[in-house]
């Protein structure tokens, strides 16, 4: 006797299972995505320039070594001991950036805009695609690149409640900001045609869509 299970179809095109985001009756998934751990440790935590600066105390120490003191235990142990500080500090950043990355997902639906986000206690800020006036698009050297969204009169959000996922250091006008994407050009050429805005042309290192303003049907 053979027993046949029936199993439903699923369509490639279908929405993706959302994650940490309840949709509300009609509402749909577009896009969803989470920010790369190596991007936010390079741009958002500044690891390069960092880097460089234990590179360079380094380098200024082993200089005085050579041409003035010479090689004394002393002085062994002073650049061991800022050998492991850097270190250290490289290893906390590479944790924080994965740990932001991990505990990060954002998501846009066919209404709006949903950052979800934070390491202890997580948070849900919904940011309505008719409170969105324009959309801006910075590209950097590795591929990655963040998604800014400048809202209307600051959408009733707070800087403290987008914090690391905001532009700027304006409390008052906060900008949220997709960071870390490895679509971000994508991500915005999509959001942009959803506000009825021009695609960016993706052509330098901040593309910004015109501004206009204008009433998106949610």
């Amino acid at each position: 006797m053979t027993m046949r299970t029936a199993h439903r179809a699923t369509s490639p095109s279908a929405p993706p299972r959302p994650v940490g985001v309840r949709l509300e009756p009609g509402e749909q998934i577009l896009w969803q995505g989470r920010p790369e751990a190596s991007a936010l440790r390079r741009h958002l935590l500044k690891g390069r320039w960092l880097a460089a600066y234990f590179a360079l105390l380094l380098g200024w120490k082993l200089a005085l070594i050579v041409a003035l003191r010479g090689l004394r235990p002393e002085e062994v142990f002073d650049t061991a001991v800022l050998l492991g500080q850097g270190a250290a500090l490289m290893g906390i950043l590479a944790y924080l950036a994965w740990a932001l990355a991990r505990s990060t997902t954002y998501t846009v639906t066919s209404l709006r805009v949903v950052i979800r986000h934070g390491i202890a206690l997580q948070g849900t800020v919904d940011i309505p695609l008719r409170a969105i006036r324009s959309v801006a698009v910075r590209i950097h050297g590795d591929g990655t690149g963040d998604v800014a969204l400048a809202v209307r009169d600051g959408g009733g959000v707070g800087y403290s409640k987008l914090w690391p996922h905001v532009r700027g250091l304006s409390p008052s006008a906060p900008v949220p900001m997709l960071r870390g994407l490895r679509d971000a050009a994508l991500l915005g050429i999509r959001l942009a045609r959803r506000l009825d805005d021009p695609a960016p042309a993706l052509t330098g290192q901040d593309i910004r869509p015109r501004a206009t303003p204008h009433a998106t049907a949610a």
